[in-house]
């Protein structure tokens, strides 16, 4: 096929209707030209970056992120909040990465290199070399613009988070120098935290990546061009709009797979792209099945997929550092040769970092600041997704009769969590990285999931698809997501994100005591006592044989508030639904019955996922012998009370 064919086609693949809908002009524009060095484990580079200044402002300096330069040495604010430095880096001075920009310069204008100087927004730690600024030769006005030419080298470390080498295989990711976002008039350019991930415009990458023949290349965007240059090397090209970030991968050891997926309803049409090493070629099915339920699930729940390429990387046992990371059209799972059947750990990194497609992808939040705008909703999302296509309560383990839901497996990172931290915190600023993790994925997701309890899933997936639509290719903050809620469901919504996102205290809510105590007819000298009996009472007990004072206490045990259902059950099998706004610490409910009350219980129908302890949650006023299965949740559910009672 001729290259001006090929050019053609993809051009009308490109520049669609749907591919253009809802895009606004671009903030960047970046054309890079790359040459892998495998003996050097590097990639020198130039790049030509175009700028528009959206502000009302002047702006006098630009900032770039160096995020290489967190592997450059123990020193780094990276490595810092690690707690140390990996054995792999350790090992041998060559394993560090590290990028230096050799030249910057203003096109056809002044050069800029010497006004280069690190800066460290975050922690004033002067080691951090992540972020650069440098100063122009004069302001940029509003809607100006700046056309800058780079020339680079970044020189990659081993893998030992998201980005680096094993052997021959290459996962390039946060390589280039890259512009920070100007926000609201100021610079948003935070360092690489150990937590924290990316934000940037979206923009258009032409990327010419040169590696030796015999490799396979991955990478964001559509190929557009493959040339041999006559020096045992070749050169890609790929092309992408409305993206805000750039990966690629090279191996000579991937077996590449390719095959189109459509959807009829909504319209979807891309090319899904599997690179398999090949001691996991055995797993290709899942990934593919996998990838396919993830297009389906999140184009059918929130909106079709856009671009005209997804492709998955399976990196080798030594580059799994790399493993389960995403980047605009292009992600990373993990699988071994020996998973077995009924364990969807893969499916659910599948499903989940495609998801980060559309959540830090499409939907392009600040994941500095606001983490679970992205890993939140996309953890909630993944929930969803493979309880659909996994089963309710086996979408994570299925193995002789045992299963565990992907629900289940974040509730259990819920229960042993602290209350050190909220859900809406600057990345870096968490205890650590596991209350990060748990308020950011598992917490947050389970705020999400609560809320569409209490709306109901219709009002919920309408607010969903309502904030895919409206905020792709910008960048939502949580203030705009709540406000959406709110106008979606058309109730205020203050309460619950005041609480859920912004508190780290805990929802719990028990049932505190129950006691049923038989009527007794009235005796003794009666007339003129108060409080003895109510009036009523001492009728209805003279009608009667017998008659019960059942008495049922609710307790508000957490800080959080939530409105509560009650199932009250008597012995004659009455059940009676009470609601109650939850609000006081607690609540006693009084019944007057001709039999006693059996058992009582909160949340009945298991509405308030984000509540901290179920086992409190029920109680029986004369519990009979149970079965097995009983003694073994009540056992699961004791293990959980002991989890939250040595959590910090």
């Amino acid at each position: 096929m001729s290259k001006i064919l090929l050019l053609v086609m993809v051009s009308l693949l490109t520049f669609s209707p749907s591919s253009l809908a809802g895009l606004s002009e671009p903030i960047v524009n970046y054309h890079i030209k790359a040459k892998l060095i495998p003996e050097e484990k590097s990639v020198l580079g130039e790049e030509e970056l175009t700028w528009i200044n959206d502000s009302n402002k002047y702006i006098s300096e630009l900032q770039f992120h160096l995020y290489l330069n967190a592997f450059k040495n123990s020193r780094s604010t990276f490595m810092k909040e690690r707690g140390g430095v990996p054995r792999r880096l350790k090992s041998n001075r060559k394993n560090w990465g590290y990028i230096e920009i050799d030249k910057i310069q203003v096109k056809d204008g002044p050069d800029l290199t010497s006004t280069i100087e690190y800066i460290q927004p975050d922690d004033d730690n002067k080691d951090d070399q992540t972020v650069a600024r440098v100063t122009l030769p004069k302001p940029v006005p509003p809607r100006g613009k700046i056309t800058l030419h780079i020339d680079f080298y970044s020189k990659l470390s081993r893998v030992v988070f998201r980005s680096g080498y094993h052997k021959d295989f290459y996962f390039v990711a946060q390589w280039f120098p890259k512009i920070g976002v100007l926000w609201k008039g100021e610079w948003n350019c935070h360092q690489y935290h150990s937590n924290s991930e990316f934000f940037a415009n979206f923009g258009v990458y032409r990327v010419e990546i040169t590696v030796p023949e015999g490799f396979v290349l991955g990478a964001t965007g559509k190929r557009i061009d493959a040339t041999r240059n006559g020096d045992d090397t070749i050169t890609y090209t790929h092309f992408q709009e409305n993206v805000h970030d750039f990966a690629w991968t090279a191996s000579p050891d991937f077996l590449e797979f390719r095959q189109e997926y459509s959807l009829e309803n909504p319209p979807v049409n891309t090319e899904m792209i599997l690179l398999i090493h090949p001691s996991h070629r055995n797993q290709r099915w899942r990934y593919l099945s996998s990838l396919k339920n993830a297009i389906e699930f999140y184009s059918q729940n929130y909106g079709p997929y856009p671009y005209p390429t997804i492709t998955l990387v399976d990196p080798p046992l030594g580059g799994l550092g790399a493993g389960g990371m995403e980047y605009p059209t292009l992600f990373t799972s993990f699988a071994f040769s020996w998973m077995p059947k009924g364990v969807y750990m893969t499916e659910m990194v599948t499903i989940h970092e495609f998801g980060h497609g559309y959540w830090y992808g499409i939907v392009g939040s600040n994941e500095f600041e606001e983490a679970w705008l992205d890993e939140g909703i996309n953890s909630y999302s993944e929930i969803k997704a493979m309880k659909k296509y996994y089963g309710e309560d086996s979408s994570m383990f299925n193995i002789h009769g045992v299963k565990i839901s992907d629900q289940v497996f974040h509730r259990v990172r819920i229960i042993a969590s602290s209350r050190l931290d909220p859900i809406l915190k600057n990345s870096w600023e968490y205890y650590n990285g596991a209350t990060y993790g748990i308020n950011v994925y598992s917490k947050a997701a389970f705020m999400l999931l609560t809320l569409e309890n209490y709306l109901g899933e219709d009002v919920m997936s309408d607010i969903m698809k309502t904030f895919y639509e409206r905020w792709k290719f910008k960048h939502p903050t949580s203030q705009d997501f709540i406000a959406l809620a709110e106008e979606v469901s058309g109730q205020d919504l203050s309460w619950f994100f005041d609480q859920f996102l912004k508190s780290p205290d805990k929802l719990d809510y028990a049932i505190g005591r129950l006691r049923s105590r038989e009527v007794e007819r009235p005796e003794g000298i009666l007339e003129g006592e108060q409080g003895l009996f109510e009036e009523t009472e001492r009728e209805e007990a003279q009608e009667q044989d017998k008659m019960y004072r059942n008495e049922v206490v609710v307790v508000r045990k957490g800080e959080l508030i939530f409105p509560q259902d009650i199932l009250v059950t008597f012995e004659g099998g009455e059940e009676i639904r009470e609601q109650w706004d939850g609000k006081e610490r607690w609540k006693r409910f009084v019944y007057l019955k001709p039999y006693r009350l059996r058992s009582a219980q909160v949340d009945p129908d298991n509405k308030v996922l984000l509540d901290d302890n179920f086992l409190n949650n029920s109680r029986v006023l004369k519990p009979k012998k149970i079965p097995l299965l009983k003694c073994a949740l009540d056992l699961m559910f004791k293990f959980q009370a002991f989890l939250a009672f040595v959590s910090f």
